[in-house]
């Protein structure tokens, strides 16, 4: 009798952990919230179409693009409706764009063939991600850049705008070493303001990033 009681009070332990285990892991899955983006105004960005051709090209942003546009799509749909005589001729431009993880796929077997079939979908998110970190790192590195302009003025070409310091000034006679165009003294409090402008642009643009995120 002692021996079945105590059978009966492991399994209702059993039980207990197991809805336990079950009801945190819906508690988890209800706090995942999804991002979403506006994308409309991501694309009008410059930085952000800049990106874009820059890993993939024109034809990779117009299927970046058109993914954003219409959600997921198979591969030779989205070949077909973009106007690629075949999928391998699209494929090129989806790698560049899965190599930043600016899209995805996911693959599934039909029918018990020996092939896959792609399905593409585009994530936005991941671009507003990208540029945040180029605004962030700009500014990074343009602090950095004033603490070692404050105490020290400059010399800059009238033709090409290259800057030297007093020391690179003096040795080139006050010549530029690039085109030979005349070294005019710039004040580093002039410097600093350029560069203070500059952060405040970008501090500016990362505000509006971040409004594109719901």
């Amino acid at each position: 009798m002692a021996m079945k009681k105590r059978k009966n009070t492991v399994k209702n332990s059993k039980r207990r952990t197991v809805k336990k285990a079950k009801k945190t892991k819906k508690t988890a899955v209800k706090k995942e919230k999804k991002i979403i983006i506006d994308t409309n105004k991501l694309l009008r960005l410059e930085e952000a179409r800049k990106y874009v051709i820059d890993v993939a090209g024109e034809k990779g942003l117009e299927v970046f693009e058109f993914l954003i546009a219409k959600g997921e799509m198979e591969e030779n749909l989205l070949a077909k409706k973009l106007k690629f005589e075949k999928a391998n001729a699209i494929r090129k431009f989806l790698y560049r764009l899965y190599n930043k993880n600016l899209v995805s796929y996911r693959k599934i077997r039909k029918n018990n063939k020996a092939w896959y079939t792609y399905f593409w979908s585009a994530n936005p998110e991941k671009l507003v991600f990208i540029i945040r970190e180029m605004y962030e790192e700009e500014i990074k590195q343009t602090k950095k850049s004033m603490e070692l302009n404050k105490a020290e003025d400059f010399y800059v070409c009238d033709i090409c705008n290259r800057r030297y310091d007093i020391n690179e000034a003096l040795q080139n006679d006050f010549r530029c070493k690039n085109d030979g165009g005349v070294l005019t003294h710039i004040e580093s409090g002039k410097v600093l303001e350029d560069k203070q402008s500059r952060i405040d642009f970008l501090n500016k643009k990362l505000n509006e990033l971040k409004q594109l995120v719901k």
